[in-house]
């Protein structure tokens, strides 16, 4: 339930985005602790129990790939915060828009898990 109201919340904030208030970044980042909490009380054991033998080795990589999806989200509220594009090193810069990248590779990786998870509980 936490996960859902968490991802729900990070799904506004990333529309009020284009808003440019500054209190939207301070949303997205509570919907992506309250998502994160959510996911990891969640625990791998109660998926791993429903899937069958012979797809256990391709629920734990899905689920692995959920976790690095997380890593990406939280990065992306990292991100949010920036106001004023600056210059990190040599040819690496970071924009005030920079936090769309690791957010839509988020999206993919959680679009991509949930229809395949449930495939292979069956």
């Amino acid at each position: 339930m936490l996960e859902v109201v968490g991802e729900s919340i990070v799904v506004v904030a990333a529309a009020l985005w284009v808003t440019h208030d500054e209190m939207v970044a301070y949303v997205f980042a509570a919907g992506t602790v309250l998502f994160a909490i959510g996911r990891l009380a969640q625990g791998w054991d109660a998926v791993l129990s429903e899937t069958p033998q012979q797809a256990r080795l391709n629920m734990r990589r899905l689920l692995r790939q959920r976790n690095i999806g997380m890593i990406l989200l939280m990065a992306a509220a990292a991100l949010m915060f920036v106001r004023h594009s600056f210059c990190l090193a040599q040819g690496v810069y970071i924009f005030p828009s920079s936090w769309i990248v690791p957010f839509t590779c988020f999206v993919v990786i959680e679009v991509y898990t949930a229809f395949r998870m449930p495939y292979l509980m069956k």
